[in-house]
């Protein structure tokens, strides 16, 4: 078992390093490899000479196959390695920030104690010790885990008993053919990054659904994938293969058919048939979140489809939308936004949430070629009150993994090209919790900013708990009748944002939006009008803010 002391010389940046030689080694002998290849079918003569000169090359190429194999499992496993390192490495320095705000060294042992009283007395800093004790766990407990999932890789390939036997004439010579679930966004890169555009494009025509939503691996080739999961394909044998729409159609058929005849038979004219009748609403919660991603699509070229997750029976349908290039974009920012939010009611709005974001993004200064948001409703957000669930962060907990994981993908594909990426978080009322809760465990230099919004609670007591430089990190809250601002628990949500020592504030003044009001006639509008557009003649100077902070020229005062 790690120990806090164990942890102290972690270094993410030598991992790196590792990882570019191996990948540069994969890349030389898969070369090798095909040109040998190519040699020996050269080889058109008969008799005893050519036979031997074919032999010698087959003998040398089975070598290679070994050694190509030992070096794609030793560069997937220290893919693997990076991405524990990274994070260990981001709660070990948050937990010396939060360490320093409370003026208390952490010893060897990792063992804090929490003053007496302090709970009583001051239930900000014993939060804040709450959230101390986290991090330092945390960091252990990952640490843990890495010595013994990736341990027993090194240890097997040390041994020579590594599992990985892919030979030259595989679907991708040398290479796993296929990406495992359990792989992180780090591993699925470095893979992906060593695949051919023929090995990449014959995966994503098999499996559409899969490599849509494959954090690590391009977003273009998601937003490929997903067109045709959502809109149907032909297989490799030319059979057609039915869409997500056509799928969901299907459901919503053969549920409404079952329905309508329970509702119509002599029981069900005494007796409500909820079941019938839940599934027919789930089938057609699905359905219609399908159809508001489609009419986004059609006819808007600038927008992508980069994640799309068709999900349970009674789950409603997640995405991810970009406005702009995220491969290639220099600053990108993801929108999370909060309860209520869905495909069907939700994709329009947020979309124009994410152009208003660009748009402010270039307003200060930023060239809109080089700047990409993204509209994300990758999570199940819980529906509005009076639902229980809205008081519990059960789903942000679950959310943020999810959130963790994209951004994280984002960040690992565009490491691997050497293409630097300003990536932000601009998180929105019960998604800034959730935000927030998945920026507790980001990888090192994963996320340059983050900015709540309307938040119920920063997920965390200390802005030194998020991985994340604590000097971009940021609130944004208008002055006036918004609902949903610092509701949270301290206890349960975190500390409201505006409280937390060290965030930076933006304006909140969002009076120039489109219904906003100063005496509460509309206290949703107001909840939502950071991301609104001004009317004409009118500056919404919160969203202006927000551009400032994804185009990195947003500065403390």
């Amino acid at each position: 078992m790690a120990t806090w002391a164990d942890i102290q010389d972690w270094d993410h940046n030598a991992i790196i390093e590792a990882e570019d030689l191996i990948e540069a080694e994969v890349r030389e002998a898969r070369e090798i490899i095909a040109d040998l290849e190519h040699a020996a079918n050269d080889i058109r003569s008969q008799g005893e000479g050519p036979d031997r000169m074919r032999q010698r090359l087959t003998e040398i190429q089975d070598k290679l196959d070994l050694r190509l194999n030992e070096l794609t499992e030793y560069a997937l496993a220290t893919a693997e390695l990076h991405g524990y390192v990274s994070r260990v490495v981001a709660i070990r320095e948050s937990a010396y920030e939060v360490a320093a705000e409370l003026h208390e060294t952490i010893p060897e042992s990792g063992d804090v104690m929490t003053p007496p009283m302090e709970k009583s007395n001051n239930p900000d800093r014993y939060e804040k010790y709450q959230d101390l004790h986290a991090c330092i766990k945390s960091a252990v407990d990952l640490a843990t885990e890495a010595e013994t999932t990736v341990g027993p890789r090194f240890k097997a390939l040390a041994d020579g008993q590594y599992a990985l036997a892919e030979g030259r004439h595989s679907e991708s010579a040398g290479l796993v053919n296929d990406a495992d679930p359990s792989w992180s966004p780090e591993e699925v890169s470095v893979w992906w990054a060593l695949l051919s555009e023929t090995e990449r494009e014959a995966l994503i025509n098999r499996d559409p659904e899969k490599y849509g939503n494959l954090n690590g691996i391009d977003m273009a080739s998601r937003a490929k994938a997903n067109e045709l999961a959502l809109n149907g394909h032909l297989d490799a044998a030319g059979n057609r293969i039915p869409g997500l729409l056509e799928k969901a159609q299907k459901e919503y058929d053969e549920a409404k058919a079952a329905y309508e005849k329970g509702r119509d038979s002599f029981w069900g004219s005494q007796y409500s048939d909820d079941e019938g009748y839940e599934r027919l609403l789930n089938a057609k919660n699905k359905l219609d979140d399908l159809k508001a991603v489609k009419e986004a699509l059609d006819g808007n070229s600038e927008i992508s489809l980069i994640s799309l997750e068709y999900g349970e029976r009674g789950k409603n349908v997640l995405a991810a939308l970009a406005i702009g290039d995220v491969d290639n974009a220099e600053y990108v920012a993801t929108l999370v936004p909060g309860m209520t939010t869905n495909c069907r009611d939700s994709t329009a709005l947020n979309l124009r949430y994410a152009s208003n974001l660009r748009d402010a993004a270039v307003k200060a200064g930023a060239d809109q070629g080089n700047v990409a948001t993204i509209a994300w409703l990758g999570y199940d957000a819980p529906p509005a009150l009076p639902d229980p669930s809205v008081a519990s962060t059960a789903q942000a907990e679950a959310g943020a993994v999810s959130l963790r994981n994209f951004m994280t993908g984002i960040h690992s594909w565009r490491a691997e090209r050497g293409l630097d990426v300003y990536q932000t978080g601009i998180t929105h009322s019960y998604g800034s919790t959730t935000g927030g809760i998945a920026m507790r465990s980001i990888g090192k230099d994963v996320v340059d900013g983050f900015a709540y919004t309307g938040s119920p609670g920063a997920g965390v007591a200390s802005v030194g708990t998020l991985g994340v430089d604590k000097d971009h990190v940021w609130v944004s809250a208008v002055p006036h009748h918004d609902v949903v601002q610092g509701i949270g628990t301290d206890g349960n949500f975190g500390l409201d944002p505006k409280t937390l020592k060290g965030i930076g504030h933006l304006s909140g003044d969002a009076s120039g939006a489109k219904d906003y009001s100063t005496y509460g006639l509309n206290p949703v509008a107001n909840h939502s009008s950071y991301f609104v557009a001004p009317e004409p003649g009118k500056q919404n100077h919160a969203l202006n803010d927000l551009g400032k902070v994804i185009a990195d020229r947003k500065k403390r005062q």
